[in-house]
């Protein structure tokens, strides 16, 4: 199976909450990157998402250390729900 990944961004107007985090990160844009696998043997061009990975700090943070965390779609969602229903 061939493997590729997706860049994309997401914008919070209030700070989020992640597991594993003791403080909530600032709010901002972040850096998402979805990793796509490739689905052989099939009569069309098919493709799965295996994982997201959301990149610290925002872009908009100029703090040195960054890391990389991985999250599911259910957190992704709940992230993007919360966020709306505060503004």
């Amino acid at each position: 199976m061939t493997e590729s990944r997706i860049e994309s961004t997401v914008t919070f107007h209030h700070p989020i909450v992640l597991r594993d985090f003791d403080a909530p990160q600032a709010a901002g844009t972040y850096r998402l990157v979805f990793d796509m696998e490739k689905l052989e043997g099939l009569s069309f061009t098919a493709t799965r998402r295996t994982g997201i990975q959301l990149h610290l700090p925002a872009l908009s943070v100029s703090d040195s250390a960054t890391s990389v965390v991985k999250i599911t779609q259910g957190e992704l969602d709940a992230m993007i729900a919360t966020d709306a229903a505060l503004r």
